[in-house]
C-alpha cells in the first residue's frame, strides 16, 4: 500500500497564521474569541498577504474538517481543505485518524464590500473563480510566496 499522499499539506509547511483560527461547533463560532471574528476582514481590507484557518468540529459526531486559505497579497489565495471522518458512530479516535487532502485551489479574491470597515468587518474574505490545480505548490512554493518582498 502505497502511503504517499496525494498532495502536498498545505496545514504542515509551518506558514504563520495571520489570525487565532476560526472553530465552527453546531454553527457557532467557539474558538479565537473576537480578533477571530475581525482578523479575516481586516487582512482582507488590506489586501496584503495572510493565513487564515477554520477549523468545522461539528460534534458530537464522527466527521471534522479544516480549511486553509492563504491570502497571496496579488489578489489571489491558495487554499486546501482536510477532512477526517469514520463510519463507526461510536468513534473513539477520530482525533488520530490520518487527514484526508483535497487539491489545492487557487481562487481570486473579491473586493471587500463597502459595509466593512477596519477593525468591524466581520466577514472572511470572499473567493471567486477557485479552480484546482494540477499541480501542487511546495512548502518552498508557498513561503516565498507568503514571505513580504523587500
Amino acid at each position: 500500500m502505497d502511503s504517499t499522499p496525494a498532495h502536498v499539506d498545505l496545514f504542515a509547511c509551518g506558514v504563520q497564521l495571520s489570525c487565532p483560527e476560526y472553530c465552527t461547533h453546531l454553527g457557532v463560532g467557539d474558538c479565537g474569541g473576537a480578533e477571530a471574528l475581525t482578523c479575516p476582514g481586516d487582512l482582507w481590507l488590506e489586501g496584503s498577504s495572510g493565513a487564515i484557518q477554520v477549523n468545522d468540529r461539528p460534534g458530537p459526531g464522527n466527521w471534522m474538517g479544516d480549511k486553509l486559505t492563504l491570502l497571496l497579497g496579488d489578489g489571489r489565495a491558495l487554499v486546501q481543505s482536510r477532512s477526517r471522518s469514520c463510519l463507526d458512530s461510536s468513534c473513539s479516535d477520530l482525533q488520530t485518524m490520518p487527514w484526508e487532502l483535497a487539491a489545492h485551489e487557487l481562487c481570486d479574491v473579491a473586493d471587500p464590500p463597502d459595509t466593512c470597515q477596519p477593525g468591524s468587518c466581520s466577514q472572511f474574505p470572499k473567493l471567486e473563480n477557485c479552480v484546482p490545480l494540477e499541480t501542487d505548490w511546495t512548502c518552498g512554493e508557498v513561503t516565498a510566496a507568503m514571505s513580504p518582498t523587500p
